[in-house]
Formats: C-alpha cells, structure tokens, sequence
C-alpha cells in the first residue's frame, strides 16, 4: 500500500510538472493561407523570426494555400487550443465567411481567439500594368469603357479584399472590368507583370517593391489619408468616389479557448518585436503597419469589420464571380 501511495504521488507530481511548464516549450506554426510570396508571407516570416528570439522557442512560417485562404484558417480553427498552432492572415478571415458562407465551416469571431492586430490605416492600394494607358482613375474608367471587354483584376479569392475592392470600383465606377481568381496576390502581381492581368488591389507591403521598381503603375490608395511612402499617390475618395474606403489589415489568431496566458505572451512578443529597429524600418519600408492592436482592441474591431463586410455583401449581391 504504501508503494502504491508513493507511486500515486509522484504520478501526480509529475503531471503537475508538466501542467505548470512555461509556454512555450516547444515550436509554435504560424500558418499562412496563401501562397509564398504574398503580403502576409513578407511580413511573416521577419516578425516571426523576431517572435522566435524574443520567446526562445522557434517559430515556423508555414504556407497552406488554397480556396482563397479558407483551406489554411480551417485548419487552424480545427488544431488544439494549447498556442503552438496559430494563423496569420488579412481581412479575407472576415470577407471569406460573409462571401462564402456555405463553404466556411468556421466563425471567423467566434471559432479564434485574436492576439493582434496590425491594422493599415491607409488602405490598400489599386495597382495596375506599367504600359496600361491611365494615370488617374478616371482616365482608367474611360478606357476600361472604351475596351470592347473591358478591363480584368486579379484577386485572391471571393471574399478577399483584394475581390472586394475590385467589385466595389466595378459597381461605383460602372467600368467594365472581370474578375479573374488567382491562389494568392503574389501570384497576380507576377502575371500583371507579364501583362496577362490588368489591375490588382493589393496591400502596401506586398507591391512597395514593385512600384518602385517601375514594374507596375499605382493609381490610387484606398484609405482616408494619402500613403506617405507613395509620393502623392491620391486616395479613391480624392478621385472621385467619397465612399470608396477599404482598409487593409494582417491579423494574428489562435483557435477559440487558447489560454490567455499564451494569448498575451505571444502579443507581448509581437509588440516587442515591433519596437525593434530592424522590423520597425522594414514594415515602414513596406508601407505597413507598425503597431499591433491589442486582443480585445483587435476583437472590437473584427467585429466592426464583419459589420462593414455585411454592408458591402449587400451592396453587391453577394454574388460569386
């Protein structure tokens, strides 16, 4: 019996040791829902590097492409709530359930818990080919309409913001212009590079490069303000459409009943991360955003979002294209 007992306790003590271990102890995944090379992966994969040193546990970058995002957010929704699988995505986490409600078989607000929120005030940006005769939107929307097709936009996916602002300028511009679906917007940029695609609405930090190389032609930012890094670049509502405020944002979630002790050591990690130099200039560079928004901030906020994506859904028809 009193082996038995001494056996019982130091069972107990040993469970007891491993419940109390320090998170995290292991690597944690950040999945992305796109393919590499897109926005979120260039932001990703430095801010993960960063989380990795801060946390002393490593931290994988792991793509997982497909269905516009819906195919990697699934994944995490359905992983163990314990804070080493987690999913970084944009504003499709929201557009993909409100667009696509019959084929998301999770609740963007209720099935994750939020960690943070980097939020891009100004917008997203309207990208189009070098050699496309147009430097205003209203030079765009008359040669669209003189086009016996019109124009196309590439997107990643129904749901994507990058679908959404281009129905949106299809509906307030009366342009024609075509949707062509793509696995992610680093797919899209390459083929309007190549001159294959005509537009594409795209976050900062995923076309700084190219515009700046000269392979692609901006044409207008989607935010309130002007983006500083673009030089005078005017919003859509300086071009003549005063509802047209789309804004871009890269999220940070992990499965709903995650423990809040690991929700605010991975955003502490985040928020240190971004005080750093080195992220701090690059995500600046980038035209991105350098603050993150706070769990129950980023929460309030997703649920506005889902409010305004509703709006829209109705605007347009809600109609897959």
């Amino acid at each position: 019996m009193a082996l038995l007992s001494a056996l019982v306790v130091a069972i107990l003590g040993l469970t007891a040791g491993a419940e109390a271990a320090p998170y995290p102890d292991r690597p944690i995944k950040i999945i992305v829902p796109f393919a590499p090379g897109g926005p979120v992966d260039a932001i990703a994969r430095p801010l993960g590097a960063a989380m990795q040193e801060i946390m002393g546990a490593t931290v994988v970058i792991e793509s997982r492409s497909g269905a516009g995002g819906i195919i990697g957010s699934e994944s995490v929704a359905s992983a163990v709530p314990d804070g080493y699988t987690l999913l970084m995505t944009t504003g499709s986490h929201i557009g993909n359930k409100v667009f696509n409600s019959t084929q998301v078989r999770y609740d963007p607000l209720q099935s994750f818990a939020p960690i943070a929120g980097l939020i891009e005030s100004n917008g997203i940006v309207l990208v189009a080919r070098k050699d496309i005769p147009a430097d205003t939107i209203s030079a765009l929307v008359a040669y669209a309409k003189s086009r016996p097709n019109g124009l196309t936009y590439g997107h990643a996916g129904i749901g994507n913001i990058s679908y959404v602002a281009g129905e949106l300028l299809k509906l307030q511009s009366g342009m024609p212009l075509s949707g062509i679906p793509y696995r992610g917007t680093a797919a899209v940029l390459t083929d309007l590079i190549a001159g294959q695609v005509d537009l594409c609405f795209i976050g900062i930090s995923g076309a700084r490069g190219y515009i700046d190389s000269g392979q692609v032609k901006v044409l207008a930012s989607t935010g309130n303000e002007r983006v500083p890094v673009l030089n005078g670049v005017p919003t859509m509502k300086e071009s003549g459409y005063p509802d047209f405020v789309v804004f871009g944002y890269i999220g940070l979630w992990a499965p709903r009943d995650t423990p809040k002790e690991a929700v605010t050591r991975l955003y502490d990690a985040i928020r240190e991360a971004l005080g750093r130099p080195n992220i701090r200039d690059l995500l600046t560079t980038l035209g991105a955003a350098t603050t993150a928004t706070p769990p129950e901030e980023f929460a309030k906020f997703l649920d506005r979002d889902f409010v305004t994506q509703q709006r829209w859904a109705r605007e347009l028809g809600a109609v897959a294209k």
